[in-house]
């Protein structure tokens, strides 16, 4: 039966993590029957002498008889009670706290763990965070600090002023600060907008970027991580994910349907390395030339003995310092490396599994599935179907 909705997407679409919520919502309207939507500004692209939020937005929901309400909330008191009070369908995307009585897109700390790890395999022994007083910021420095403690390292977390915002007084105290840091550091900034002013903070100070410091954000927003001079490796989300999941969550309770108990959240889907994070921060110059040859070579089917012909040690020596500076073994990296190869080319490409197994070198499409599976907790199908394209 056709359902007609009349949705407000309080979503901005010049961003690419609002794009894929986008894709995901029309991407469930198509299927659930004739859905209206009618944009509107997000808070922070409001400039402050024109906010009046609370009553245009109840204005607007009343004059379009709106069914329901996907995006950022502005945090207003008479807006959010009128909408819990009234048990209006809503799904928001949280900018300060998750807000009580409406579904909340959720942030998980896994984002944090991966870009930790991603970090940590690159053999640094420093790292920071740079991060914004927001919700998800909290939420993806959380992971990151925990995870990096558990390897046994400390991290430098960026003390956030009052005029972080102004942009004029904010790049400069971020650049002393850099400098003030252990070289060569790591950094997670909590997205791709805070990486690049950490890129334009290195420039004032002359330091290199990865040599000196490498930096991984969050959204891979390619119009932000593209531009950058290095370009920014980023950590990517399921953002079509969470605007199907918000989509159909909002549909049950224009239905009148219970809060989904399922969680909506944003989750990490794997790393866009690019030249920011490019780099091996080991001192043994063996065990940074055996990881770029694994590296460079994730598409071919190598093996142990292959790195080995690259290196002046004997397979022994190269296998003991191997596992002493990176903790793992040269074949874990070699596995670890290749199912990386494999998610990327299952998200960027619409080859069939057994295509991208074979022109990887996979003579058994079984092998590979397993070894993906116990790399990513979930099958090649799985793997494209919750995050690939459309």
């Amino acid at each position: 039966m056709s359902r007609d909705r009349k949705i407000i997407l309080i979503l901005d679409s010049s961003r690419a993590a609002d794009r894929g919520i986008i894709q995901g919502i029309i991407e469930y309207s198509h299927l659930r029957g004739h859905w209206s939507f009618y944009r509107y500004s997000p808070i922070f692209r409001t400039p402050p002498f024109v906010r009046r939020r609370t009553g245009s937005i109840l204005e607007r929901l009343k004059n379009l008889d709106a069914d329901g309400v996907i995006g950022y909330l502005p945090p207003e008191p008479g807006l959010l009670k009128t909408i819990v009070s009234t048990g209006f369908p809503t799904v928001t995307i949280p900018i300060l706290e998750p807000i009580q009585g409406v579904v909340n897109a959720l942030q998980d700390k896994m984002v944090g763990t991966v870009a930790a790890e991603h970090l940590l395999n690159r053999g640094f022994k420093h790292f920071a965070f740079c991060g914004l007083k927001d919700y998800w910021s909290r939420i993806r420095r959380q992971g990151f600090v925990e995870k990096i403690r558990q390897a046994g390292y400390e991290v430098w977390v960026y003390p956030l002023s009052r005029e972080y915002k102004k942009r004029e007084n904010e790049i400069p105290r971020l650049a002393k600060w850099l400098e003030k840091l252990h070289k060569p550091i790591a950094i997670m900034a909590s997205n791709d907008e805070r990486s690049a002013d950490i890129v334009e903070a290195c420039h004032l100070k002359s330091l290199l970027i990865p040599d000196k410091v490498a930096i991984l954000g969050v959204d891979n927003d390619e119009m932000i991580c593209q531009l950058s001079s290095p370009k920014l490796s980023s950590v990517m989300l399921n953002f079509k994910q969470v605007g199907y999941d918000s989509a159909e969550a909002l549909d049950l309770l224009i239905d009148g349907e219970k809060k989904p108990q399922n969680d909506i959240c944003f989750r990490p889907v794997g790393i866009a390395a690019r030249q920011s994070t490019d780099i091996i921060a080991v001192d043994d110059n063996e065990i940074a030339s055996a990881v770029r040859f694994i590296r460079n070579n994730a598409r071919r089917n190598i093996h142990v003995s292959d790195v080995l012909a690259q290196s002046t040690l004997s397979i022994r020596s190269l296998q003991q310092r191997f596992r002493k500076t990176l903790n793992r073994s040269i074949h874990q990296e070699i596995r670890r490396n290749r199912v990386q190869q494999f998610a990327k080319t299952l998200l960027k490409t619409n080859h069939t599994i057994h295509k991208i197994a074979y022109d990887m070198g996979f003579d058994d499409i079984n092998h590979i599935s397993r070894i993906f599976r116990k790399e990513m907790m979930m099958t090649p199908i799985e793997y494209r179907k919750r995050f690939g394209a459309s």
